[in-house]
């Protein structure tokens, strides 16, 4: 907020300097040779000042938790991920189950083995289990590939239109706001001021960091 602060003090001061040249260009012409001068060169200073930009810009605000909710495409994909995460799901219960049920048809069958018999038995069923882990993990990892994948589908598909759609309407900033927070959805490059914020940051870090003045001695 201080950094800010001293930013916007800067551009101020570069307002205060322009609404001095106006009031005194519009006096009666008294001045003496060296003060029209001295005019002179201050016109000229302002004349080189980067034309001011319209910052009274037209806003679009668009509810993203509405658009989730009513937008037919969101609820097509919405139910593809939940139809792949449902056969993932029953795949696995099945498995898991049949494994289960192997594991109890081993205990009630190891009394009646060799000590061979059961550790191979054992080792079997213990291979199974990390396969089905390792399956676990991979339907993980799948379903996460697949919902980033529509997620930026649905992304593409929103930003596209609004692009296409702002065209049109002109507003200089498209806001989605949700639940999560804000996001730029769009915006008009003309009201870009961050080389402007850039370059005024740079300026005040490079006087607040000048080698101090060497102390005269006496």
């Amino acid at each position: 907020m201080k950094n800010l602060s001293l930013a916007l003090n800067a551009v101020l001061t570069i307002a205060v300097i322009i609404l001095f040249y106006l009031h005194f260009s519009g006096q009666p012409s008294t001045e003496t040779a060296e003060t029209a001068q001295e005019t002179e060169v201050a016109e000229t200073a302002v004349s080189e000042e980067p034309p001011a930009r319209d910052m009274t810009g037209a806003i679009g605000y668009i509810n993203v938790d509405s658009l989730q909710t009513n937008y037919k495409l969101y609820k097509e994909l919405i139910d593809q991920l939940k139809a792949r995460e449902s056969r993932y799901e029953k795949e696995l219960n099945a498995k898991s189950a049949a494994l289960e049920k192997k594991f109890i048809e081993f205990q009630k069958a190891a009394p009646t083995m060799t000590q061979f018999e059961g550790q191979t038995k054992q080792k079997e069923l213990m291979e199974e289990e990390q396969k089905l882990y390792k399956m676990r993990d991979e339907f993980a990892v799948k379903f996460q590939e697949e919902e980033a994948k529509l997620n930026e589908k649905f992304q593409k598909k929103v930003k596209d239109f609004i692009k296409n759609f702002n065209q049109e309407k002109g507003f200089d900033i498209v806001i989605g706001a949700s639940r999560l927070g804000n996001v730029v959805l769009d915006y008009n490059e003309t009201i870009d001021i961050s080389n402007d914020v850039i370059s005024g940051l740079n300026k005040l870090y490079d006087e607040e960091n000048a080698p101090a003045a060497p102390k005269e001695n006496k």
